[in-house]
């Protein structure tokens, strides 16, 4: 099996409980392959080693499940999801890339559109010069812990900067735990540009310590302190969308002859909580095939 080191990958924490579906589309409407569906998840590396291969759960018409346990998804690093099946007397196939990434159990807790958040403003730094895989290049350092469980830290940042830098003053929180949840639906972009603006200025604090360039006889260092200052330059563009979303924000919540609606939940994107209560159970990340 080639390994797909640059494809876009499904995240699921490690430990992380996930449910991916398949939809089979036939002739315009959904319709049942021929027989049973299998799925194998394997490492996608040389060795292809397989970590499970079983039916997947047939739920409703030309809809198929499988479930990520935990025990699983124990190892980091890259999978391939592998979905074969037969339509109309033709051997089927189709892959999803996944990536198990470390423990983040602030990340796990949060709601489905607050996951959506930290995934869409994730794919802001993906395709960075410096890391081998994604994201900035602090990642490659040991002691830096830059991934989904940092932006989830960082999303409570952001929200509590979108109640507290301007009139009227406001108590959302990103899980509806001693306020009300932050009304993602409405409100979900203005959400990601504060998210973004934060985890800039994150990366600008994680640069600035960065040392110059000794070289000679001794250790030579790379310096990287510049970076700070171009990232600055992001910040300050970013920093211009945000106060432009943040002024409609607020006129819109200050009740001014318009009633104030808190929206919240519904579906909404395709990244689900994992390793919560059934009642709260992820939902799949559905993969449609039209035939």
């Amino acid at each position: 099996m080639a390994v797909e080191e640059y494809a876009d990958r499904a995240y699921v924490s490690r430990y992380g409980v996930a449910e991916f579906g398949l939809r089979v589309m036939r002739e315009g409407a959904p319709g049942d392959a021929d027989g049973v569906v299998t799925v194998s998840l394997l490492h996608d590396d040389e060795g292809a080693t397989e970590v499970f291969s079983r039916d997947a759960e047939h739920t409703g018409a030309g809809e198929y499940l499988v479930r990520l346990a935990s025990r699983e998804t124990a190892d980091p690093g890259p999978y391939v999801l592998v979905w074969d099946y037969t339509v109309g007397s033709f051997d089927e196939q189709w892959r999803v890339w996944l990536e198990v990434g470390k423990a983040a159990p602030e990340y796990d807790v949060l709601a489905e559109q607050m996951k959506v958040v930290i995934e869409t403003t994730w794919n802001r730094f993906s395709d960075l010069f410096d890391f081998a895989t994604e994201g900035p290049h602090l990642q490659t350092y040991i002691q830096s812990n830059f991934g989904r469980n940092r932006l989830a830290q960082l999303l409570r940042i952001a929200v509590g900067r979108l109640n507290t830098v301007a009139q009227p003053f406001q108590t959302y929180t990103i899980d509806g735990d001693g306020g009300a949840a932050f009304p993602v639906e409405r409100w979900g972009s203005l959400l990601e540009t504060a998210l973004y603006v934060e985890c800039l200025k994150h990366l600008m604090r994680s640069y600035v310590e960065q040392p110059e360039v000794q070289s000679g006889s001794g250790v030579s260092r790379l310096d990287r302190r510049d970076y700070l200052d171009r990232w600055g330059i992001i910040l300050q563009g970013e920093e211009q969308v945000l106060k432009s979303q943040l002024d409609t924000f607020k006129i819109a919540n200050m009740g001014l002859g318009r009633a104030r609606v808190l929206v919240s939940g519904g579906a909404y994107g395709r990244w689900g909580p994992t390793r919560l209560p059934l009642s709260q159970a992820a939902r799949p990340r559905w993969l449609t095939r039209f035939y």
